[in-house]
């Protein structure tokens, strides 16, 4: 199984803290990839409340992270960000080491596949 290796902003930390603080319980994070068209995998996030078979979970100074055994043969090298701009805010997840950004609530594929 390939290594994940997560890096994840201060700015990213904090707005999952409040997130995390508003839900309560014990909720983490699912990180996930699906297949994407000609411009590669699409990341995305979700609240999780549970661990299932094959998942790895990685905390990262509090905050619990899960990633399922498919997701992470995808995910390689990450970085989780939080960014405000005049068009909308969000959080970001970069592949690191990779020509392209792939992003989960910005940026975009250019190929004109419509995906």
């Amino acid at each position: 199984m390939q290594d994940v290796k997560l890096r994840v902003t201060e700015r990213a930390l904090e707005k999952m803290r409040e997130v995390l603080k508003e839900v309560g319980g014990e909720v983490g994070i699912r990180i996930f990839v699906t297949e994407g068209c000609c411009c590669g995998p699409q990341y995305g996030l979700a609240l999780e409340d549970r661990e299932y078979e094959g998942d790895r979970v990685v905390n990262v100074d509090g905050v619990k992270f899960f990633i399922d055994s498919f997701s992470a043969e995808r995910i390689g090298e990450v970085e989780l960000d939080y960014d405000v701009t005049p068009f909308g805010e969000g959080f970001l997840v970069r592949r690191l080491g990779a020509h392209e950004e792939h992003s989960h609530g910005h940026g975009g594929c250019s190929c004109g596949c419509g995906h």
